[in-house]
């Protein structure tokens, strides 16, 4: 018998807490230049078995990469929810990233460090736990460190953490800057910001950082947007260090100068004088600055949650896309992946083939979120309805005019029904279904970056049993999709490797055809081999990344729920 270890009570009082990490004197284990590094951090599951205790280390988020530095300074944030009363052991893993992959066998292992939570909360001085970084194996982790373990260099990670302020808000602005100092010899500067809180102790703890915009010195910096937790930690009048740099590809970024200003003040003066003290005191009087920087569309906005969207009007609206390709096999063979057994059952999961079972996952989580219960179903790949020619798009209703039935017991009614009379073709082609659904995506969408109410939001569900054969069309289609209300889930049935499906689906990097790139990772990929007898797990690997999606389209295009 396993036990797990419930997680703590949700009764019981809980703080959130902040982690931010930087490091020292990392090894150079590139030739011409220094590592890339990034954190990957990790948190312990137990459970225990047969008296004996199994721990299973679970990644909970990462740092960004920074390229060729050995002392860097990370400016995303970790947080987790702290239970005085429960062990949170935490690992954080360094690597030197030698690929756009997260694949640690493509990149450089440098080494780890591995504490409590109530280790970091009570070693740390002013808010700073320091520790050495251990270049052993990690314990359970497949990792070469043959390069980590001949290093000389002692190497330490520094983990800040601070209790956070819970605020609903944001911050949004652009930030303009006026001739600013040229320090380039063959031409202007790169520019770039580094926001940064100024602690009651007058340490420093970097929140944000532009992006560089190459050879000018009136840069614009156009929607940025930070959490008030991370900007100021819900007080206006805490103190932020705003400092303006050169970037430089091959030696340290030049200052071109800096200035302090509350949250408050950015809202009361927009404009601030960007001041080298160097360059101050050697020109002395003569020196008036070295720029300006002002502050154009400043808003502070409530920042909407997933929950409030669905909760105030905001529809999703699902739709099915079946596979109906030869490649599938013979329906009425057992082999067939579209075969249905002579106990089939609608309401019995382990009696379903799998296109029913990925049906039967992802729509019985997703069903309740449509007000009307209604959901579309397609069928791609076949001839269907004694028709004489294959369709990508066709309503699998029969009625090319109302592809809805009413819940996922309808879609496998609907399914099951045309498969009697589908001839199984080809080819798989998945971008005329991607359009058809993105047409519908923008029917009633009001106006972008206007605070207009986003009245639905689409999920479309791919299931497929092979390789697709329409891939750049595909991909053009998704990059067009990725600036609408859309997400698109591929499930993948059988036993084909679908290493064409991981080009789609843009976690490690972003999905870009003929020099377009897509606005935001829009596509989710999961083989149903995984997870074929266990629906709860397979909903939940796929579905995972939705509510972050829909987000961020909101927050992208500015919409917020319909009836808020």
């Amino acid at each position: 018998m396993s036990i797990a270890i419930p997680p703590p009570d949700s009764n019981i009082l809980t703080s959130k807490v902040e982690i931010k990490i930087s490091c020292n004197d990392l090894p150079k284990f590139d030739t011409f230049s220094k590592s890339d590094p990034k954190v990957f951090v990790f948190q312990e599951r137990v459970t225990y078995s047969n008296n004996s205790k199994n721990s299973v280390w679970e990644n909970i988020g990462s740092t960004e990469r920074i390229q060729n530095n050995d002392n860097p300074v990370f400016t995303k944030s970790l947080y987790i929810d702290y239970y005085f009363e429960t062990i949170q052991k935490l690992r954080f893993i360094i690597f030197d990233m030698d690929s756009d992959s997260d694949e640690w066998s493509k990149n450089d292992f440098i080494g780890y460090t591995e504490k409590t939570l109530g280790d970091l909360i009570s070693g740390s001085e002013n808010n700073v736990y320091q520790c050495d970084i251990l270049t052993t194996i990690p314990s359970g982790m497949k990792i070469n460190n043959n390069k980590a373990k001949d290093s000389k260099k002692k190497a330490t990670i520094n983990i800040r953490i601070q209790e956070v302020v819970n605020s609903p808000f944001n911050f949004t602005m652009d930030i303009v800057g006026s001739d600013l100092d040229k320090k380039d010899t063959f031409g202007k500067s790169d520019p770039f910001i580094i926001i940064s809180r100024i602690e009651n102790n007058d340490s420093l703890v970097k929140v944000f950082e532009t992006s560089v915009i190459k050879n000018t010195l009136n840069p614009k910096w156009k929607n940025i947007q930070i959490p008030e937790v991370t900007l100021n930690n819900g007080d206006p009048e805490k103190m932020l260090l705003w400092e303006v740099y050169d970037w430089d590809r091959n030696s340290s970024n030049d200052l071109i100068g800096v200035f302090r200003a509350t949250t408050r003040e950015l809202f009361e003066k927009k404009s601030f004088e960007v001041i080298n003290e160097k360059k101050k005191a050697k020109k002395g009087k003569k020196y008036k600055n070295s720029g300006i920087i002002r502050f154009e569309n400043l808003e502070r906005n409530k920042k909407y949650t997933f929950i409030d969207f669905p909760m105030n009007g905001t529809e999703i609206a699902v739709s099915f896309a079946i596979d109906f390709t030869s490649s599938n096999g013979d329906k009425n063979l057992p082999t067939s992946l579209h075969y249905n057994s002579q106990d089939y059952d609608i309401n019995n999961f382990f009696t379903l083939n799998e296109y029913q079972k990925a049906i039967s996952s992802i729509g019985y989580v997703l069903e309740p979120y449509d007000t009307s219960r209604y959901m579309e179903v397609y069928g791609y790949g076949g001839k269907f309805f004694n028709k004489n020619y294959v369709e990508f798009d066709c309503s699998l209703t029969g009625d090319p005019n109302n592809p809805s039935v009413l819940g996922v017991a309808g879609i496998l009614n609907a399914y099951y029904n045309a498969l009697q009379t589908a001839v199984l073709y080809g080819p798989t082609n998945f971008a005329p279904i991607i359009r058809k659904i993105s047409e519908e995506a923008k029917k009633d969408l009001p106006p972008p970056y206007q605070k207009n109410p986003l009245p639905k939001y689409n999920i479309l569900t791919i299931i497929t049993d092979g390789i697709i054969l329409d891939m750049e069309k595909t991909k053009e289609a998704i990059i067009k999709a990725s600036e609408l209300p859309l997400s698109i889930i591929i499930i993948g049935v059988g036993n084909d490797k679908f290493e064409s499906m991981q080009e789609l689906d843009g976690d490690d990097k972003v999905l870009k055809y003929q020099n377009k790139s897509a606005k935001r990772d829009i596509v989710q990929f999961v083989p149903l081999s995984e997870y074929i007898n266990n629906p709860s797990l397979l909903a939940q690997e796929t579905l995972r990344e939705i509510p972050n999606q829909i987000m961020e389209f909101a927050e992208v295009y500015k919409y917020k729920p319909k009836f808020l």
